[in-house]
């Protein structure tokens, strides 16, 4: 399951020229960011989040669900191929996210 959503920084440099507080700084272009959901890990295993082509990764995270009080987290980061964010639990489930930016 993928999840969709786009952050836009043009609205947020505006915002204080709105206000009256102090000229805005032109936005160049808006970017966009996409995160993406990876598939839940089996038990002990890796979930991956894998950018979409023409998107670069910029980040990442993961939502565990523990297995006991022993369990703990592995691994929290970008996988080898630099396009990829990885997550895994020593006994638990995980599911990886990764943050992606339009190139």
């Amino acid at each position: 399951m993928r999840v969709r959503k786009a952050l836009s920084t043009g609205a947020l440099l505006a915002a204080p020229a709105l206000l009256g507080l102090a000229p805005a700084v032109p936005a160049a272009a808006a970017e966009t960011a996409t995160v993406v959901e990876g598939q839940p890990s089996k038990p002990g295993g890796f979930s991956l989040a894998t950018c979409p082509t023409g998107t670069h990764l910029t980040g990442g995270g993961y939502q565990w669900t523990p297995d006991g009080d022993a369990d703990r987290l592995v691994y929290d980061g970008p996988s080898t191929d630099a396009t990829t964010w990885g997550a895994r639990a020593s006994h638990g489930s995980v599911v990886a996210y990764a943050v992606c930016e339009t190139e």
